[in-house]
């Protein structure tokens, strides 16, 4: 141990890590996707991120300019139209005319142009804002993200990602379905050009960027990221001050504005004109004093609640006064979340934040409903002029007195980060708790980090103590954390050993750093009205809560909660009657049933009644609901969201119905990738059509290969000559899953002989691949089993495999991360014609199958082809995207709708071009013991030591025993031996 720890000090590299959270990558470059990740070629796609180097918050430079003195500049808007618009070297500037009745030419900015950029003359020094009028094409469904660069330079870390939102309403109101409940309608886009005031992504800051520029010319570039867009104008408009309510209040006294004795009400679900984000809708809320009741059958009959969470998220209501004059505002709302954290909104009426007090307003932590009147601290009710006629209110999620906290903890994490890679380039990633590694001496600034960081919880403890109605668990936890790093201060030598709380403390503060972003708030109604007129808050007693409780248990014994009802208009002609069983969640199955009814009944008069089971009742191999079915027949006509080895084991049983027979299958199972039918054939047919579809790529952390000059490995044999290496003498390691088909299909090699009979892992090709497989983690020091996810988020595992459950929680869950990682296609064997084979199975996900029972086969295969259709697929995507979140992505198997969802383009061609080698292995009688065995294989080789070709044949013994003994109960063999 003594000697691998000197070696490993030996061996440090002295890098300082200077790294930062960025939200988006910058410059792409423009070489192939095959020339981009070429090893020998050179090129380094973490360069990418290096070009980011530390910036400041948007907060430091408001700071700067305070004190400096910097004020609002005086003058007119200074404005540049499309046509004066620099686009990407050898681009031609694409402009048109009568956009969205826009009769000037306005610049379309699509993903060619790279860049754009706008030149202006200033004449009056000061702070400007940027203003951009911009119009978002439909069908594009999410933001358009650019990137700003300000006279040749990224002015702050805010500046990597800058969103253009797309506006969205409810197409009509609720309908009530079959069992009674109100069906939430469905999103579309508000179309229409839009000027806005460039503004952080995240909801930090409670006002637009603004930017110093002395007189002279000045350049506002802004690289692509994400999504086309059109652009009429660019403008630097002098930075508005908003006044203080006291300003205001003034200004009503001189103009003379009188207050109105008249009040109204409008409800916030009945009354949204538009929101940012298609997540944000009517929601339900049983409570008996919120109107109207939701009493017995669903009402949606309230409005936001934690969809309406993520900072820039807003909601636009439109409502009337009856006369000119001076009204209160008062919001019947709900916060029950954030464990006592206040919910900020920025309010704005006509499109316009009146005055300071509305940049962020704060809704208290509070477990009841409540009227609460807009006031100041004191109570003082905050008065609003308002016209006779119509008017809007929007309310926008921010992180209001927030702010900093979510800041400071993210500075934090990144340091704790950084912390724990110095540490591990010294003790390794697994450290002998009994030796004295002296990382004070050999780590300098350790101890320094230790004592920010805990000067840094402490004052964030102190912080939120005085801002919550209640103090959260989260603040205890800031201290429990600088407890523990004091301990390690005062004792050193404990580090070692526990660099799990270390590991602790980090995931803490990013769940922290997420959670405390998320801004829930739940409207039930507005009253806009008389100052003077006293509200009642009208709450729910017990005997009305104890009421609908017990009418809802009533209504239990006879509503089907499993049923999804219906909501086909009366008039449509039914043809006949088919029933799918989903094994998903109730909110995707009526997806499915809302579009359903809008789509496929009407036109086809195929009428779908959609239950909804568990997962593993839908599977073949254990008894469930749908094995019961069959054995009763009363299985159902179609069954969805089966895994890919359940379509055989029921085709063997005679249980699934062959899909080849139809006559246009082939021109259906074109929307796919061709290999990936493979796992659903058995004795020449086909017997399920994909729904999802997993991929196997490179994760690696941008910053850290950067940081240690580490090249994207194009082969395995660059993984093992040059990434190893050096990975492990920093105390860092590879991630690598048991995934056998990676070299078992590179190797050229098969699980079964070509008739399915007996395992084919008996040959050369074989051998080979199980011997590279298996000394990869004997010789090659990959651990053979890893929290990646975990480990990549720390920096121990800065490169390795993952798939699709990866990018979405690194997407979703790893905020810090933001920037800093990125994918690349698979390291795979240089073939003799020097083509890098990157073969790899496994990728199979979901499918959907017709039972064999079914009396309405065509009817059946109708749905089938309806549902994977490209269009189909495309809106179930969005739509369960826009319902749940990101989180929920729908990864299609439909190649061509697969590609129009929301992937970032890099990502997506490493996609694309990893499924180009995409290879699935057979289901055949008897081999669900082939997995089982490798798995004993690779477990008796590097585990147990054994020589991995005694191990391998021994398993393709017992695998070939039980595919002949399933052979000959099947009588696909006689059992003669």
């Amino acid at each position: 141990m003594l000697k691998r720890a000197l070696r490993g000090i030996a061996t440090t590299l002295c890098i300082v890590i200077t790294s930062t959270i960025v939200t988006s990558a910058t410059n792409v470059d423009d070489l192939p996707l095959k020339e981009k990740y070429m090893y020998e070629s050179g090129i380094n796609s973490a360069e990418e991120y290096s070009g980011w180097m530390k910036y400041p918050y948007y907060a430091s430079v408001e700071n700067e300019y305070k004190e400096n003195g910097y004020k609002s500049a005086s003058g007119k808007d200074i404005l540049v139209t499309a046509q004066n618009t620099k686009v990407a070297e050898q681009n031609i500037l694409d402009l048109q005319k009568h956009i969205h009745n826009k009769s000037e030419s306005v610049y379309i900015w699509e993903e060619k142009d790279q860049w754009a950029e706008w030149e202006f003359d200033v004449i009056t020094e000061g702070l400007y804002e940027i203003e951009i009028e911009y119009f978002m094409f439909s069908g594009m469904g999410n933001p358009a993200v650019r990137s700003l660069i300000v006279d040749g330079r990224i002015p702050f870390i805010e500046a990597g990602s800058i969103m253009f939102q797309t506006f969205w309403k409810d197409i009509g109101d609720p309908i009530v379905n079959s069992i009674g409940d109100e069906v939430r309608p469905s999103q579309v886009e508000v179309p229409g050009w839009r000027k806005v005031r460039l503004t952080d992504s995240s909801g930090f800051y409670s006002t637009p960027f603004r930017f110093y520029f002395t007189p002279g010319k000045h350049t506002i570039r802004m690289e692509y990221i994400d999504q086309s867009m059109a652009i009429s104008t660019v403008s630097l408009v002098p930075a508005r001050n908003t006044p203080t309510y006291q300003e205001v209040e003034e200004l009503y006294k001189d103009k003379g504005y009188k207050e109105v004795n008249n009040s109204k009400e409008f409800e916030a679900e009945s009354t949204v004109i538009e929101k940012s984000d298609p997540t944000i809708r009517r929601e339900t809320n049983g409570d008996p004093s919120v109107r109207p009741v939701s009493y017995m059958y669903r009402k949606l009959n309230v409005m936001g609640g934690y969809r309406w969470r993520r900072g820039n998220q807003s909601i636009t209501w439109e409502f009337t006064v009856p006369e000119d004059g001076l009204y209160k505002i008062a919001i019947r709302e709900q916060q029950v979340w954030n464990d006592g954290l206040p919910s900020f909104r920025q309010i704005a009426i006509d499109g316009e934040v009146p005055f300071k007090e509305f940049e962020a307003y704060s809704f208290s932590y509070e477990r009841d409903w409540k009227l609460g009147v807009l006031n100041d601290h004191n109570g003082k009710p905050y008065l609003i002029y308002l016209d006779k006629g119509r008017h809007t209110l929007t309310m926008t999620v921010k992180m209001g007195a927030l702010t900093p906290v979510i800041q400071s903890i993210n500075d934090d994490n990144i340091l704790l980060s950084n912390m724990m890679r110095d540490i591990l380039k010294i003790t390794g990633s697994n450290p002998d708790p009994n030796y004295d590694y002296e990382l004070f001496k050999l780590v300098p600034t350790l101890k320094g980090d230790m004592e920010t960081i805990m000067d840094s919880l402490q004052k964030k403890y102190d912080y939120l103590r005085k801002i919550s109605g209640k103090l959260p668990a989260m603040a205890n936890n800031f201290l429990t954390i600088k407890s523990q790093l004091s301990s390690m201060v005062r004792d050193p030598f404990s580090i070692a050993r526990r660099m799990n709380d270390l590991n602790n403390a980090q995931n803490s503060l990013g769940t922290w750093y997420l959670n405390i972003q998320n801004q829930p708030l739940l409207v039930d109604y507005f009253k806009v009205g008389a100052p003077k007129e006293v509200w009642k808050d009208i709450k729910s007693n017990i005997f009305q809560k104890v009421r609908s409780t017990f009418a809802n248990y009533l209504i239990s014994f006879r509503k089907d909660y499993d049923n999804i009802g219906s909501v086909l208009e009366e008039d449509i002609q039914i043809k006949s009657i088919i029933n799918v069983w989903i094994s998903r969640g109730i909110e995707w199955a009526e997806l499915i049933k809302e579009m359903v009814d809008e789509e496929f009944t009407p036109n086809t008069g195929i009428m779908v009644n959609i239950n909804v089971l568990p997962a593993n009742q839908l599977q073949a191999g254990n008894v469930n609901a749908l094995m019961l079915s069959l054995v009763s027949g009363q299985a159902p006509d179609i069954g969805l969201g089966l895994d890919s080895g359940s379509p055989v084991e029921f085709a063997i049983r005679d249980a699934a119905y062959d899909l080849s027979k139809f006559k246009d299958y082939e021109q259906v199972a074109g929307r796919f990738i061709k290999n990936i039918m493979i796992p659903y054939q058995y004795s020449g047919g086909v017997y399920a059509l994909p729904e999802t579809m997993d991929f196997q790529v490179l994760f690696y952390r941008k910053d850290i290969i950067s940081d240690l000059g580490i090249k994207v490995p194009d082969t395995r044999e660059d993984l093992y000559n040059h990434v190893l290496p050096i990975l492990y003498q920093n105390g860092l390691e590879f991630n690598y899953p048991q995934d056998f088909t990676q070299f078992l299909f590179q190797h050229e090699g098969e699980f079964y002989t070509s008739d399915g009979m007996r395992s084919a892992l008996d040959t050369e090709e074989s051998f080979r691949a199980f011997q590279e497989f298996t000394e990869l983690f004997t010789s090659y020091g990959i651990p053979a089993v890893s929290n990646f996810y975990n480990r990549m988020r720390t920096g121990e595992m800065p490169m390795g495999i993952g798939g699709y459950g990866l990018y979405i929680q690194l997407s979703v869950a790893a905020p810090e991360l933001a920037g800093k990682w990125g994918i690349a296609p698979l390291p795979g064997t240089r073939r003799p014609d020097g083509i890098v084979d990157r073969s790899n199975g496994a990728l199979a996900g979901q499918c959907g199958i017709i039972l064999n029972q079914t009396d309405h086969p065509d009817e059946a295969w109708e749905f089938l082809k309806w549902w994977s259709s490209t269009s189909v697929q495309t809106k179930f995507a969005r739509e369960l995207e826009a319902l749940i979140g990101a989180e929920a992505r729908w990864n299609s198997a439909n190649i061509e709708a697969f590609t129009r969802l929301s992937w970032k383009k890099e990502d997506l061609d490493v996609i694309l071009e990893q499924w180009k080698w995409a290879r699935e292995t057979p289901v055949v009688l008897g081999g669900y013991f082939t997995g089982r065995h490798v798995a004993n294989a690779w477990n008796s080789t590097v585990i147990g030591g054994s020589s991995f070709r005694d191990a391998l044949e021994k398993a393709v013994k017992e695998i070939n025993r039980e595919l002949r003994m399933k052979q000959e109960e099947y009588g696909v063999v006689d059992n003669q031996r």
